[in-house]
């Protein structure tokens, strides 16, 4: 019986150490928007309009230049990469209307085209003004505080987008710009710096109306497939540095056998990396050769992620 066995049991053992392994794969995976709207690898554009009211106008560019530098951090597209336009207000013009946004989406060459419609500023208020504890200069020793409300309408377009749906946004906020002097001007002058201040705090407002549509991140693993050869190692060392392009032609001179188990699992890896570069067509194609040649216990996972992403 032993005789019988040892051979039986070493073969068994040699058909495992030469089947397919998986190996994990850790990555921050990038995800639309709180707002639902995905600007990743798309054109953006930032239009503010402008009217009569100079300090709703100055408040106003503010917030568009503000918005585009959170947006070109976040998508890491370059400083100038938004463009912003102002532009004059027309009475009685609908900016929220979807004529008004394609016009301007043409307009300024985007995918997606962002407007600040005018501003609805409130009252500004100065507090009194109290003593700095370390100030620069004698003209820099006292802090005043000053406080006006503003209500804003941010109106988005996708030209991407097949429902062709027009986005507004409103909301409501506080803007507290600060005024430092010497602590003997008068309560007009003070007032009227705290009004020379607005461009900076809409600078501010505005990367905070941004946070709602910059990317969200999350931690996913992913599994590829692998053989016992060097041949197969190192495109994982290429996925390993998320080299996705360099794995994937790695993984092509792989297809060249007649052996359906072992192509099904290159196509699958062309397939998560197709994934990973975001063409989620070609994704869907490889998988589906995968499964005509040999359907595997991962695929109908990969396939639920490429579906959610279409």
């Amino acid at each position: 019986m032993k005789r019988i066995l040892l051979p039986l049991l070493f073969a068994a053992c040699m058909a495992v150490s030469c089947g397919p392994s998986k190996h994990a794969v850790h990555v921050e995976m990038r995800y639309p928007s709180r707002s639902g709207i995905d600007l990743a690898g798309k054109i953006v554009s930032v239009v503010y309009l402008e009217n009569d009211d100079d300090n709703a106008t100055a408040f106003n560019g503010g917030l568009a230049e503000g918005f585009a530098y959170a947006l070109e951090q976040d998508y890491g597209t370059g400083e100038g990469s938004v463009g912003i336009y102002r532009m004059r207000a027309q009475k009685g013009g609908n900016y929220a209307s979807r004529d008004s946004l394609f016009n301007l989406l043409i307009d300024t060459d985007a995918d997606v085209v962002f407007v600040f419609d005018t501003l609805k500023l409130g009252t500004m208020t100065v507090g009194g003004a109290t003593r700095v504890a370390a100030p620069s200069s004698e003209e820099t020793s006292y802090l005043s505080r000053g406080s006006m409300p503003f209500t804003m309408s941010l109106h988005c377009f996708d030209g991407m987008d097949e429902a062709e749906e027009v986005h507004t946004f409103t909301g409501s906020s506080v803007a507290r710009p600060d005024v430092y002097s010497n602590g003997k001007e008068s309560s007009t002058e003070i007032i009227r710096r705290a009004f020379a201040a607005l461009g900076d705090e809409g600078f501010e407002s505005g990367k905070v109306v941004a946070d709602s549509f910059e990317s969200q991140w999350k931690h996913e693993q992913y599994s590829l497939i692998y053989f016992d050869h060097e041949k197969w190692y190192k495109p994982l060392d290429k996925a390993e540095q998320y080299d996705w392009k360099g794995a994937m032609e790695l993984w092509f001179p792989l297809l060249s056998t007649n052996d359906l188990m072992r192509r099904s699992c290159a196509e699958y890896n062309i397939a998560v990396c197709c994934y990973m570069l975001g063409d989620y067509e070609l994704a869907t194609e490889w998988l589906d050769r995968s499964d005509k040649d040999n359907k595997l216990p991962l695929s109908d996972g990969l396939r639920k992620r490429i579906d959610g992403r279409k």
